[in-house]
């Protein structure tokens, strides 16, 4: 037995389909607006809108901990769309030229990343405090 859809039943169920999608949106948007920054001060949410504006792709985050014999450092930081990546804490390899002395835990930093294969390299640090 074959069943068909009327098309104007389809045409129904695909305005639906769009009204959901763009509630879904719009709900998650606004709830987003009145935030306020990352680490709860007005001041990071200025900093990430200074680093928009000059076209610098600059992430904000904060130091977890740093391992400088390794070239390693754990961030907590915000969601990178460039990158994909969502936010949270991870341990990103350092590249040779970034200087990790005098960052300790606790730092608020602003960083740029490089993908290089399956792993993500920090190939610029700026400490924020």
């Amino acid at each position: 037995m074959i069943s068909t859809v009327s098309p104007r039943a389809f045409l129904v169920g695909i305005l639906l389909l769009v009204a959901l999608l763009a509630s879904v949106s719009v709900t998650s948007f606004a709830a987003s607006a009145g935030q306020p920054g990352f680490f709860g001060d007005a001041a990071d949410s200025d900093t990430a809108a200074a680093a928009t504006a000059t076209d610098e792709p600059l992430v904000s985050g904060k130091v977890v901990a740093v391992d400088a014999a390794r070239n390693r450092i754990t961030l907590e930081y915000r969601p990178i769309p460039q990158h994909f990546l969502e936010g949270g804490t991870r341990i990103f390899d350092v590249a040779k030229t970034v200087a990790l002395k005098g960052l300790s835990a606790g730092d608020k930093v602003r960083f740029d990343l490089e993908r290089d294969g399956r792993r993500y390299v920090v190939i610029r640090l700026e400490n924020s405090n």
